[in-house]
C-alpha cells in the first residue's frame, strides 16, 4: 500500500550530526597551519570559544524543542537565541557591524556641512546599533531556516548552496584583507567550509524520501551558522553584508512573506501556517522533489546575485539589492503568495516522492505535507 511509508519511524535528531560535523571541522583546523604568517603573528587559527558556546546553546535549545512532547515556548527560544547573539558580541563578533556605515556617514557630514559626530559619540552609536543589529540577525536567521524546514531535503540543500556562496565570499575576503588580518580571515574561511561540509554530509540522507530529519536542532543551528557568516562579512564593509544577505534571500523572502501574509489576513504574527513558499509550490501541483529542486534553483540564483554584488561599488550594490528584493516582493504578491487562498491537490498513485495530500478536515484549505516531523505522530 503506497501510504505505508507515511507512517514509518524516521529519526529526527539529525541536527546533532550536522552540529558535530561543523565542530569537527573547527577541530581539524587546529592541526593546520596558516598559509600566510610572519614572526609575531599566529601560525594557527584562533577559534573564538564564545562562538562555539553560542552554537552549543542554539543546539541545546533545538534539542529541548525536539525531545519535549510539547516543545518549548517561542519566547524561550527567542531569549536563547538572543543569549547566543550576546555570546558573539562578547567575543567581539558583530560589535562593530555598523562601523562602516557610520564612518561613511560622518565623513559625508564633514564634507557637506563642516561638522559631524565626535569620536566618543560615534563609538557609542556604533556599539549600540551594532549590538542591536547582531541580535536581530541571529534571531531572524535562526527562525527563518526553522520555518523553511518543511520538506525533505529543503532546508539542508538550500543551506548547502548558501554555504558554498559563503565559502567564495570568505576566500575573496581573505585575499582582500591581507596578512594583518590573517587569523580572522582564516577563521571566516574555516567557519564557511565547516558549515558546507557538515550540511553536505547530511543532505543525501535527508533528501526525499528522508531517512533522517534535522529537527529544530539542525534548522536553528544552520540559521545561526549563516548569521555568523553574515555578521563576520558585514564587519568589513556594507557591500559584504549585502552580498551575504542576498545569498540568504530565500529564507528571508519566505519569512517576510509569512509575516506579511499573517498581517494582511489579521492573524497573529507568530501563529503557525502551511502557506510557506514550499507549501504553495506543492499546492500548485508540484511533487515534493520538484518543489525542493525549484527551491534549489532559486537559491543558486540568489547566490549568483550575491557574488555579482562582490564586484560592484557599494552604492550600486545597495541599489541592486533594493531593486532585486522589490521585484521579488511584487512578483510574490502578484502570484498570490500573500493572501491566503484555498488550495487543494488531488493525486492518483501517490509515491515516496509525491506525498502531498489535502485532508478533508482542513478548514484553512492548506496543504498538509507528509511525513510528519516526528515518528510518534499519528495520521489525522
Amino acid at each position: 500500500f503506497p501510504y505505508t511509508t507515511l507512517f514509518r519511524s524516521v529519526a529526527y535528531l539529525g541536527g546533532v550530526a550536522v552540529f558535530l560535523g561543523w565542530l569537527i571541522g573547527l577541530a581539524i583546523s587546529q592541526a593546520l597551519q596558516l598559509h600566510y604568517w610572519e614572526p609575531g603573528l599566529p601560525t594557527r587559527i584562533d577559534i573564538l570559544l564564545p562562538v562555539v558556546f553560542g552554537a552549543v546553546l542554539i543546539v541545546v535549545l533545538g534539542l529541548l524543542d525536539d525531545i519535549r512532547k510539547r516543545g518549548i515556548s517561542p519566547m524561550f527560544k527567542i531569549l536563547g537565541q538572543m543569549t547566543a547573539a550576546f555570546a558573539l558580541l562578547l567575543a567581539g563578533v558583530g560589535d562593530e557591524l555598523t562601523e562602516p556605515f557610520f564612518r561613511n556617514l560622518n565623513a559625508r557630514l564633514f564634507l557637506y556641512f563642516g561638522y559631524g559626530f565626535t569620536p566618543d559619540v560615534l563609538a557609542l552609536m556604533v556599539k549600540f546599533s551594532s549590538g542591536a543589529l547582531t541580535v536581530a540577525i541571529v534571531v531572524f536567521c535562526c527562525n527563518a531556516t526553522n520555518l523553511m524546514d518543511g520538506l525533505d531535503g529543503l532546508c539542508g540543500g538550500v543551506t548547502s548552496i548558501i554555504a558554498l556562496g559563503y565559502v567564495a565570499v570568505m576566500v575573496y575576503l581573505a585575499m582582500y584583507s591581507g596578512v594583518e588580518d590573517s587569523n580572522l580571515a582564516g577563521f571566516r574561511v574555516v567557519l564557511a567550509l565547516a558549515l558546507l561540509g557538515a550540511v553536505l554530509g547530511f543532505v543525501p540522507f535527508n533528501f526525499n524520501p528522508a531517512s533522517i530529519f534535522m529537527g529544530d536542532t539542525g534548522s536553528m543551528f544552520l540559521g545561526f551558522a549563516c548569521a555568523l557568516a553574515i555578521i563576520m562579512a558585514g564587519e568589513m564593509e556594507a557591500k559584504w553584508l549585502l552580498a551575504t544577505l542576498v545569498m540568504f534571500s530565500l529564507p528571508v523572502l519566505d519569512t517576510a512573506l509569512a509575516f506579511a501574509r499573517r498581517y494582511v489576513n489579521r492573524r497573529p504574527l507568530f501563529s503557525a501556517d502551511k502557506q510557506h513558499i514550499h507549501h504553495q509550490l506543492v499546492g500548485r501541483g508540484l511533487s515534493v522533489k520538484q518543489a525542493v529542486l525549484v527551491a534549489y534553483a532559486l537559491a543558486i540564483f540568489f547566490v549568483l546575485c550575491g557574488l555579482a554584488i562582490v564586484f560592484m561599488r557599494t552604492r550600486y550594490a545597495v541599489a541592486f539589492y533594493l531593486v532585486l528584493f522589490g521585484c521579488i516582493v511584487v512578483a510574490a504578491y502578484k502570484m498570490g503568495m500573500v493572501h491566503e487562498r484555498p488550495s487543494t491537490v488531488k493525486r492518483s498513485g501517490v509515491g515516496d516522492d509525491d506525498r502531498a495530500i489535502a485532508p478533508a478536515d482542513n478548514t484553512e484549505g492548506v496543504i498538509d505535507v507528509q511525513p510528519r516531523r516526528r515518528s510518534t505522530d499519528r495520521p489525522h
